[in-house]
């Protein structure tokens, strides 16, 4: 950044104190007055003006070889764009260079003070510390509406300086910094910058203990609490604000809920960070956001509050949040998106903007979503062509549990009832339909393997072993199809739903009395009939020899 202010500035402050250097060569002057385009290298949507600080005779002189071409004003005099007298008294009164210039400007007056002024400025061309401090200086007193740089200007020495509206200034843009030409024909490049923030969610997989940080999206079942990252990056040109206000704002759809416990943390070296309290109020929309919470956090000057951050330092705030029972099914997902509102004109001094004295003007990051999933498993009771009364099952999901004293995959962990995952009213449910118990439906719930089981026969039909299964989605939040014996979960996706039917097959009939499964018994056993009336026979006669 040094390199290329200095090659922006060092034309323009060698060719003000050149004025008086009698420097000699081939050289060029402009007879009658012209005008002059300014062309600027600048980010798109951005609007520059120009103040002329010194007016006066313009000289090109070129030399050297490569042919060095350097510009030199003359006869300085103040320009139409600066309040002179007060730019006098401010440079006279600054902390840091108000004893150099009080000496070079003395009692002079006019032109002789403009002169002394621009010599004094030339001085600080290899310094761009100072550079952009008087620029600052001058930049607090300008005077009139400037000239746009789209039109042609008069020769002179400029200030250039970003004028673009807050409402047109493109998300995460800063102002650019003032920019000091000597114009006559010019390229100047703008330095502005762009300001990013950043929201990221971890995802976990409960059957597999696996996590993934980092990610724009992630699934739960209800009654999870879900971690939650968010980063803003301090500029490039942080040092140069003389005040750095930040707020950060954060909005949470109807299904996500704030935990206790957020921290913010200042910089790579902080490993501890500080609990911090959001503001929050009701969101009243149209939108996915309906319902929710915008929660807030602000710090009123980032540079007094943290005197010892740079630029390219990283802010962090840590939090979680719980996914409640108001959670939407399926992949409409539950969003979360985040912003930071942060201070954006390096150029702003405190007695620079008299409508807001004690506060710079401010941008907007553009937001950052992420959203998180749950989704369902419904399951249709049949004999095979018919809906089935009289079934319950239950749904276990396995968790990953190193002392768990069950095993799955080679994984020891726990087969815990979905019921049981959450509290209260958020946590995964299980819902039958209320006039017709065939269709079982449970809700809320993360990828990870699952266990259905029968708890409950229709009478007369025979019990089904144990079901497991994987609930695997993609990245946006589309569930997978699931096949599997003795059922197969079909897929569909914008309901986040898997959904199968059980089949419970009727018991082997015995043969009863009469018909022709009788007929049929007594086909097969005739020995055993005969055999028996014979014994009924003899039975009978023994009791008659008896009497």
């Amino acid at each position: 950044m040094r390199k290329n202010y200095k090659r922006i500035t060092a034309m323009l402050m060698t060719s003000a104190i050149a004025l008086s250097a009698g420097m000699t060569a081939v050289t060029s002057f402009a007879a009658d007055p012209e005008t002059y385009a300014i062309t600027m290298s600048t980010t798109t949507g951005h609007t520059y003006t120009a103040y002329q600080i010194f007016k006066g005779d313009l000289n090109e002189t070129t030399s050297g070889d490569p042919a060095v071409t350097t510009k030199t004003l003359s006869n300085i005099d103040w320009g139409t764009g600066v309040n002179s007298s007060a730019l006098i008294t401010a440079l006279k009164e600054d902390t840091t260079y108000g004893t150099a210039f009080s000496t070079a400007i003395g009692s002079k007056t006019g032109n002789k003070a403009a002169e002394a002024v621009a010599k004094k400025i030339a001085e600080y061309k290899d310094d761009p510390t100072a550079v952009k401090a008087i620029a600052k200086i001058i930049g607090a007193h300008l005077n009139g509406s400037g000239t746009a740089t789209t039109t042609e200007v008069e020769a002179g020495y400029y200030l250039i300086k970003d004028t673009t509206t807050d409402t047109a200034m493109p998300h995460g843009n800063t102002y650019s910094e003032f920019m000091l030409e000597v114009v006559s024909d010019v390229t100047v490049s703008a330095k502005d910058e762009t300001v990013t923030s950043d929201k990221k969610v971890t995802d976990v997989n409960d059957s597999k203990g696996e996590s993934q940080n980092n990610q724009t999206s992630a699934d739960y079942d209800i009654g999870d609490n879900i971690p939650y990252v968010l980063t803003f990056t301090l500029p490039e040109k942080y040092a140069e604000y003389s005040k750095y206000p930040i707020t950060f704002t954060d909005e949470m759809c109807k299904g996500l809920e704030l935990n206790e416990g957020a921290k913010i943390f200042y910089g790579a070296s902080d490993t501890t960070g500080e609990a911090l309290t959001f503001a929050s109020e009701g969101i009243t929309s149209s939108d996915a956001y309906n319902g929710g919470k915008k929660y807030t956090y602000s710090i009123d000057d980032l540079k007094t509050a943290k005197p010892g951050l740079t630029a390219g330092a990283e802010i962090r705030i840590e939090y979680t949040a719980k996914l409640t029972s108001d959670a939407v099914i399926g992949n409409a997902g539950n969003p979360n998106k985040f912003n930071v509102t942060f201070a954006n004109d390096p150029t702003w001094k405190p007695d620079s903007d008299p409508e807001t004295p004690d506060n710079p003007p401010t941008g907007n990051t553009p937001p950052s979503e992420t959203k998180v999933y749950t989704y369902q498993v419904v399951i249709n009771k049949t004999d095979g062509t018919n809906p089935l009364k009289g079934a319950d099952f239950d749904l276990y999901k396995f968790i990953k549990n190193e002392s768990g004293a069950e095993t799955y995959e080679g994984t020891k962990g726990t087969w815990t009832l979905i019921t049981a995952l959450g509290s209260g009213t958020n946590k995964p449910t299980k819902s039958e339909v209320t006039n017709d118990t065939t269709t079982f439906t449970f809700k809320g719930l993360d990828d990870g393997y699952y266990k259905l089981k029968e708890t409950k026969t229709p009478t007369g039909y025979n019990s089904i072993d144990d079901y497991i299964f994987e609930i695997k989605a993609t990245t946006n939040g589309t569930v997978e199809d699931v096949t599997g014996d003795p059922i197969s979960l079909a897929a569909t996706p914008a309901a986040g739903k898997l959904e199968g039917e059980v089949v419970n097959h009727a018991g082997v009939t015995l043969p009863g009395t009469g018909g022709m499964g009788v007929a049929l018994f007594y086909t097969a056993g005739s020995l055993l009939i005969a055999g028996g009336a014979t014994l009924l026979i003899t039975k009978k006669r023994m009791n008659a020899k008896e009497k």
